[in-house]
């Protein structure tokens, strides 16, 4: 009977620290195609807050390939909020950037609302399922 309580607690203990664990279905790597430009970017986690690096990025005039490097990090401050990722900052070349909140609608289809030029604009980022 002692090793039946044992059991059981332990039993106990192991689901209510998985159940507490968050899997964030944001992290992992999105295709982004519109009128503007296509673009591929992985989203990672670190320390709670979400980042985002390119992959690889085409506006027509613009290619560039990310190798890596510090310089790809282009998305920072991510933090998980009552169901959607908030205080996100998408950084551009020139160092300014717009406020980013993202909601995942599915989990292959996450939504980036940010304002641009002082107007609500909005992109579907699409999880890519390619290796």
């Amino acid at each position: 009977m002692k090793y039946f309580k044992l059991i059981l607690t332990l039993l106990f203990l192991a689901l209510t620290f998985n159940s507490c664990a968050q899997d964030h279905k944001i992290v992992g790597i999105w295709d982004v195609k519109n009128d503007y430009y296509q673009a591929i970017y992985e989203i990672v986690e670190n320390d709670k807050k979400f980042f985002g690096k390119v992959h690889y990025y085409n506006d027509g005039s613009t290619e560039y390939k990310g190798d890596n490097k510090k310089e790809d990090y282009f998305l920072t401050d991510i933090e998980f909020k009552d169901g959607k990722y908030i205080n996100g900052k998408m950084y551009l070349p020139d160092g300014s950037f717009y406020k980013v909140v993202f909601t995942l609608k599915n989990e292959n289809t996450l939504e980036a609302l940010m304002t641009v030029e002082k107007q609500p604009y909005t992109e579907t980022w699409t999880r890519n399922t390619t290796d």
